[in-house]
């Protein structure tokens, strides 16, 4: 199931050390920013895979189940499943 980062906990306590929860809010504000730039970010631009020749593909050493990349040998989207790359319609 899709997690959605709308309603990202920022106010649940990350690291306490003296109950004062000093470090956590700067981390919640860092945890934050980053979040909301990344939502702007893929809002405007969408998000973005490698783009790899067919060479550069095949000379990955260990590809992980569900990685995308752009062949642009092919013009295609592809992701790997563990018995290949496969073209994602």
């Amino acid at each position: 199931m899709a997690q959605d980062f709308d309603e990202f906990p920022l106010d649940d306590p990350i690291l306490s050390t003296d109950g004062q929860n000093k470090f956590g809010s700067v981390w919640r504000g860092s945890i934050s920013t980053f979040f909301q730039t990344l939502i702007g970010y893929l809002s405007q631009f969408g998000i973005f895979v490698p783009k790899l020749t067919t060479v550069q593909r095949d000379s990955i050493q260990s590809p992980q189940a569900g990685q995308l990349i752009y062949n642009t040998t092919t013009d295609e989207l592809q992701v790997y499943k563990p018995s290949g790359w496969v073209v994602v319609i």
